[in-house]
């Protein structure tokens, strides 16, 4: 089969990365030909870090590439695009490559949607390209829910790593230090101030604590915190992540944060970190509490489940171990490489399509690590 992935970004994009580029050598070792093209470039991003300002002339490159792509697109048996191939504008372009006749999948890692809710213009393109796409794939259950509405055919995939970038063991040396990490991009950072006064308090407690920020930009606010804030690097993430102690994930709960898939806890966890995470969306299904971390509301329970992790190395290790087994069970590359195969099928079953049927099965995961609706979840439409 000919695959044309279109992600959003080059490979330095987190959300890229994890929900398209990583794919692309299990699909070729498969025996498919592939082909990848992101909307935007390396350097959009690198200008968006370091700057926090799009730039233009990367923006109107990658339109400008993606709009002559559109001409080819009958060449490809599938096409795989995150989200949608021209953002900020209607949906004549994506429209266009199904009126090639090539089967476009939709992957959705967040609430794209939301973005355009104030736009009387855009208001009505999320759901459009939802109804008019092959399927759509989606990270999470609220996504799913989303989706639903639009099309039967969506089914859960959620964010995954390759778990042979981590140790297979735990590789943290001996000392009385403990890191409490997180990862993510500068914009995302803003979700860790409300917390300083409890990281503060935490710090004031216990004196060997350090806090490590991976990502979070050399102009975050610690204010005479014991933090580190390395930039992020592929080549050092895993290395920085074996090297700490407890992965935290604080969100704001919004119509937004809703949608985002946990990807920073499942990093953490396949490092055998025990995580302490807001219950918003994904990390409700992904966090088990009291088995591989803490689910905390506001800045008291923050506060004391961090705690109580410092004080226990025995739990640190106890939540690490389980939160490793329920990646490699539940948020491995392999698993979701598996779905994908699954789902592409139905693009060399003309007959199949014509009949709008249904997808393969994929689990959705209740808190308990238990599958909580099968085929029915991944089959049908909103009940």
């Amino acid at each position: 089969m000919r695959i044309l992935f279109l992600p959003r970004y080059a490979p330095q994009g987190a959300s890229s990365r994890y929900r398209i580029w990583q794919y692309v050598p299990s699909f070729e070792r498969a025996g498919h030909e592939v082909e990848v093209h992101p909307l935007l470039d390396a350097g959009y991003l690198t200008q968006l870090y370091s700057e926090q300002t799009r730039g233009l002339r990367w923006l109107a490159k990658g339109y400008a590439r993606r709009l002559i792509e559109m001409v080819s697109a009958r060449r490809y048996d599938a096409i795989i695009c995150e989200q949608e191939a021209f953002p900020y504008l209607p949906a004549f372009g994506e429209s266009l490559f199904r009126k090639n006749g090539t089967p476009l999948f939709l992957d959705f890692d967040d609430a794209a949607h939301i973005k355009y809710e104030n736009s009387s213009l855009l208001r009505h393109k999320i759901p459009r390209l939802i109804a008019a796409a092959e399927a759509v794939v989606v990270g999470n259950n609220y996504l799913a829910q989303y989706a639903r509405q639009f099309t039967r055919n969506v089914c859960v995939i959620p964010s995954v790593v390759d778990l042979s970038r981590y140790p297979v063991s735990r590789t943290k040396s001996a000392s009385e230090e403990i890191i409490i990490a997180w990862i993510g991009i500068p914009a995302t950072a803003e979700f860790l101030k409300p917390l300083l006064p409890v990281f503060h308090k935490l710090q004031d407690k216990y004196p060997q604590l350090r806090f490590r920020f991976i990502g979070a930009g050399s102009q975050f606010p610690a204010n005479g915190l014991n933090a580190d804030l390395p930039d992020w690097s592929q080549q050092t993430e895993t290395d920085l992540l074996a090297e700490s102690d407890i992965g935290i994930m604080p969100l704001p709960d919004t119509q937004f944060t809703r949608g985002k898939c946990g990807l920073k806890l499942i990093q953490y966890m396949a490092a055998h970190l025990p995580v302490v995470a807001s219950p918003v969306g994904a990390n409700c299904e992904i966090v088990v509490e009291g088995e591989n971390g803490f689910l905390a509301s506001g800045s008291e329970d923050w506060f004391a489940k961090l705690s109580v992790l410092i004080d226990n190395p025995a739990l640190r290790r106890k939540f690490g171990a389980a939160g490793r087994k329920r990646v490699e069970r539940h948020y491995s590359l392999e698993s979701g490489f598996a779905k994908w195969t699954d789902i592409l099928n139905l693009a060399n079953t003309p007959a199949a399509r014509r009949a709008n049927v249904a997808l393969p099965k994929a689990e959705l995961l209740h808190p308990t690590g238990d599958p909580l609706i099968q085929a029915e979840e991944c089959t049908e439409g909103t009940k």
